[in-house]
């Protein structure tokens, strides 16, 4: 039985990215710079992001439990991220470097927590451990987490060379993962 293209997975992520791209440009946050870290990084990103979408097409989902519990997640992802682009906006009377307000105050990385929930989100809503293909997809969100965290790590290093005390002091004051230091 043939299943219908919006019942796959592949444009969840492209959806994804897009919904990201505006909230970013929508909410004005002009301090979030672009991924650090040069060729390489943005080559291995977008590799990765290509293929979760070809994973994605083999992935089928139906509305079900499974499908609203996804839904859930990439909304709180969506949150996230929200909260990680407003307080990235211009704030005139904040003068430091660093930014340690809003969701800052609670992670480091909300952007890359808020890439994770919604990547968790798209995997959950097809839920089906009968499925080689979906078992694969928690093999590449265990493999994207574990690259993320290692970016984090490289990310957070640059910083302390960009900012100087300042970051290093942050760094010391909020975890890099909400409860996790």
């Amino acid at each position: 039985m043939e299943v219908a293209w919006y019942f796959r997975l592949f444009y969840l992520p492209i959806l994804n990215m897009i919904i990201g791209f505006l909230l970013a440009f929508g909410l004005k946050a002009k301090r979030m710079g672009g991924p650090e870290g040069g060729k390489p990084w943005m080559i291995g990103s977008t590799i990765g992001l290509i293929i979760f979408i070809a994973l994605g097409w083999f992935v089928t989902f139906s509305i079900n439990l499974a499908f609203w519990i996804g839904l859930a997640i990439i909304i709180l992802g969506y949150v996230v991220f929200a909260l990680c682009c407003t307080a990235m906006r211009e704030h005139p009377e904040k003068k430091q470097t660093v930014v340690d307000w809003g969701i800052f105050k609670v992670t480091r990385h909300p952007h890359a927590i808020s890439g994770m929930i919604m990547s968790l989100g798209v995997i959950v809503m097809s839920w089906n451990w009968g499925s080689i293909i979906y078992i694969i997809l928690w093999v590449y969100f265990v493999l994207d987490v574990a690259f993320s965290h290692y970016y984090i790590l490289m990310e957070e290093k640059r910083n302390v060379e960009k900012f100087g005390q300042e970051y290093a002091d942050y760094m010391k004051r909020v975890p890099r993962y909400f409860l996790i230091k």
